[in-house]
């Protein structure tokens, strides 16, 4: 660690407010832009390089810094971003998981998330015309099998079949949709 920095985290540690606000304001922007490149999410990124500083602020004693300040700085971002990654996916992972369980009780009812509502109409929207019509009579009016065969003129083999391809498609789709939240 190069003298000034040793210096500047002396001061840290002495509890220097005017060092900590010094060092932020002139980190901040570029650890801004630094986690952008990961979350896409200016919000998200603020929370992230504000919640480090605090976390330096509340912690600088206990904190070992070994090569620089900036390196530490620049890989606590990163490994907060990935882990904010992480959680989404993880959350993302539930939800779909949770949407196939209500699919599977046949009773999309009880989805009172909006955001999951907006992606299943999106999904739904991209399967094949026939295939969507079935779903949606199923799983969306509550239909039975027999029902569904009986209003589209087709048998109730077909409907099994096009309610498992659609599903399917869906679990894929929802999968796909979920990915690109990930990476964004």
């Amino acid at each position: 660690m190069k003298i000034e920095e040793q210096v500047l985290l002396n001061e840290l540690k002495n509890r220097n407010y005017k060092v900590y606000e010094a060092l932020f304001y002139d980190y901040y922007p570029s650890l801004i832009r630094f986690a952008e490149g990961y979350v896409f999410n200016r919000q998200v990124c603020e929370d992230i390089v504000q919640s480090t500083f605090i976390f330096i602020w509340e912690n600088v004693n206990k904190i070992e810094i070994t090569s620089s300040f900036k390196a530490y700085l620049y890989t606590t971002i990163k490994n907060k971003c990935l882990n904010h990654l992480r959680a989404i996916h993880i959350q993302d992972k539930h939800n779909l998981l949770y949407l196939e369980a209500t699919l599977n009780s046949h009773d999309t009812s009880k989805i009172e998330d909006p955001e999951i509502l907006k992606k299943i109409d999106i999904a739904i929207s991209e399967l094949p015309e026939k295939m969507a019509n079935i779903f949606k009579l199923k799983y969306l009016q509550g239909k039975k099998n027999s029902e569904v065969a009986e209003i589209l003129q087709v048998s109730e083999n077909t409907v099994k079949t096009q309610l498992q391809r659609a599903k399917f498609k869906l679990r894929k789709l929802l999968a796909k949709s979920t990915a690109v939240n990930f990476i964004l």
